[in-house]
């Protein structure tokens, strides 16, 4: 097989694995993408890699490689193995598929793709990888996956890529900071075509390094769905080296909103109804929020907060498209800000397991509490 030195894979540049849980309603657009991916094909600075579990295509999960061009110019999805049905809401499958694709491909620089719905952090059932005929998978057990497969300090993914609904909120890509340098993915619903995966494995041949293919694939992603006439996308790529600086600034900004709460409640309920949302609600634009409250509150110490915590999300930001009026507001990082008690109620406990809320009494946290108090 290309590719192989007495016996063993020879080291690339990069490997592209792609996670695909797809025993679902998305199980067709998963085939679709493995076409994709031969339609390129890998080379040699490239591995390309895929587990796929599909809703009726065939029993149980298959692993693929994606082969270089042949002598004619076609790429092929090889069989590694097939595997027994899983349930792709198990961390344990992820885990087991991080692992293989790290042992099986060698590379300077990997990319790892988690493919699937998602909704952020806060639903019951579908955060992502969800499995029609098991469970899903939340940002703890996604973390936990990767971390059991060797991802960490030493070894980061060059990007970790969300091609799923609504992933790009600041909460959930902090979760991954000492996993991963890049996190691609978007603060919107997905169309169901997901990610160009042709054009990402494109990119990926003639990429200088991290940043510059997190960029091609927000730029080709957004390009795709202007050829399409698709609008209201969005896809952005958030350096998670400096997702701690935003982090303390959005909690800082949460203790000067508190701190002079009575000054703020009116102008904070009136903010809270223009901000740039997405297709849950509760899910608003960060800079967009951090603007706002710099531009309408006149209390020193909240404006303070707030211009500083848009500028430290601005340089959290790689790459940020967007694509119709609906997301003109879309900045590349979405955090949670919840319009009504009911929904901020229900989903306060789960918020409060992940790694932006580590701290004791986060100052988020601190002023949501007051605003639906």
């Amino acid at each position: 097989m290309a590719g192989k030195l007495d016996g063993v894979q020879k080291s690339k540049k990069w490997a592209v694995l792609a996670y695909i849980a797809g025993d679902n309603n998305l199980s067709d657009a998963g085939l679709e993408d493995i076409q994709e991916m031969c339609e390129v094909g890998a080379s040699k600075d490239v591995w390309v890699g895929v587990e796929i579990d599909t809703y009726g295509e065939h029993t149980g999960s298959i692993r693929y490689e994606i082969t270089e061009p042949d002598a004619w110019g076609k790429a092929h999805r090889t069989v590694i193995e097939r595997l027994p049905e899983k349930n792709s809401g198990d961390p344990e499958t992820l885990r087991s598929f991080a692992e293989w694709g790290v042992k099986r491909f060698p590379a300077k620089n990997r990319v790892l793709v988690v493919w699937n719905h998602g909704s952020g952090f806060r639903t019951v059932r579908r955060d992502i990888g969800y499995d029609d005929f098991g469970s899903s998978l939340d940002m703890p057990e996604v973390e936990q996956a990767l971390r059991r497969a060797g991802m960490g300090t030493k070894s980061k993914l060059a990007i970790l890529g969300f091609d799923a609904c609504l992933m790009n909120m600041l909460e959930v890509v902090h979760h991954f900071r000492t996993l991963a340098k890049i996190a691609v993915g978007s603060q919107q619903t997905e169309p169901g075509d997901g990610w160009p995966y042709d054009l990402v494995i494109a990119a990926a041949k003639t990429a200088s390094g991290d940043k510059a293919l997190a960029k091609k694939i927000v730029e080709e992603y957004i390009r795709s769905y202007d050829k399409q006439g698709t609008y209201d996308v969005t896809q952005s790529a958030i350096d998670l080296s400096k997702t701690e600086a935003v982090v303390r600034r959005l909690h800082d900004l949460g203790n000067a909103l508190v701190d002079s709460y009575d000054k703020c409640e009116d102008r904070m309920k009136g903010i809270r109804t223009k901000l740039q949302v997405f297709e849950m609600a509760d899910y608003v634009d960060l800079v967009h929020l951090a603007d706002s409250v710099a531009t309408a509150i006149d209390v020193p110490a909240v404006r303070k907060a707030a211009s500083a915590l848009s500028k430290s999300a601005k340089k959290c930001v790689v790459a940020n498209g967007t694509l119709g009026a609906g997301v003109a507001n879309a900045s590349g990082l979405s955090i949670w800000f919840p319009p009504d008690d009911d929904t901020f109620l229900r989903h306060r406990a789960k918020y409060m397991r992940l790694h932006c809320n580590a701290a004791a009494n986060p100052g988020w946290v601190r002023f949501l509490d007051k605003f639906h108090g």
